[in-house]
């Protein structure tokens, strides 16, 4: 019987190798092999071991960003409309930040400065603390969250209807390069007193400056 079974796997799958043993393939693509002592098996099929490698641009990724010790411009980036000042006047209701990169002994940090359009900033936004905050999102759908170092209080000016604050962020290698790959859309400013979303004036500022302090 078991002679009867392996004639009919030479009739029905192909020989490939003549060795030790005989190998046979059956039409399911099966590899069958066939022994002097009259018993068989199928093959052990061997998965190949694929070497992993490093994607290179991972591997750039990782490595640290090296800049200069350099003061950039100060330029406009934020200038929009404040929902709260808004129910107050729709006029004076903007609210707008200069920011001005720094990079000194391998630390970058990012310089605030906002104004505004009220003369009592303290009772309507509070302070800039430790716990506050700028959330930017970016074109390619990522959010970026840059933390305050330390509390900063508003300077009024009641004479000129506008208030002030000077604050600094520092700045990651990670934060760096997300901030190149793409557009702000959108800034989400966290004050001691509230939330509020501004509008962008400029875009692809990080894209242009943050590369003029990385050698």
């Amino acid at each position: 019987m078991k002679n009867i079974w392996i004639l009919t796997l030479i009739l029905f799958c192909g020989i490939t190798q003549l060795d030790a043993q005989i190998k046979l393939r059956t039409p399911e693509g099966k590899v069958v092999l066939l022994f002097d002592n009259g018993t068989w098996k199928y093959e052990e099929v061997k998965k190949e071991i694929v070497p992993v490698v490093k994607n290179k641009e991972v591997i750039e990724i990782s490595k640290p960003i090296s800049t200069i010790n350099t003061e950039l411009t100060s330029q406009i980036v934020i200038k929009g409309v404040s929902a709260k000042l808004n129910k107050f006047s729709k006029i004076n209701n903007t609210v707008k930040s200069d920011f001005q990169l720094i990079s000194k002994d391998g630390k970058v940090k990012l310089i605030t400065n906002w104004k505004v359009m009220n003369d009592q900033g303290f009772r309507i936004f509070g302070y800039i603390t430790k716990k506050s905050k700028i959330i930017f999102s970016l074109s390619n759908g990522e959010k970026i969250e840059l933390q305050y170092t330390k509390d900063f209080a508003p300077k009024e000016y009641p004479k000129y209807k506008f208030t002030t604050y000077s604050a600094e962020l520092n700045m990651n290698d990670e934060q760096i390069r997300q901030l190149q790959k793409a557009y702000i859309q959108e800034v989400e400013m966290h004050w001691s007193r509230r939330i509020e979303s501004y509008t962008i004036y400029n875009p692809d500022y990080f894209m242009k400056e943050l590369p003029k302090m990385i050698k």
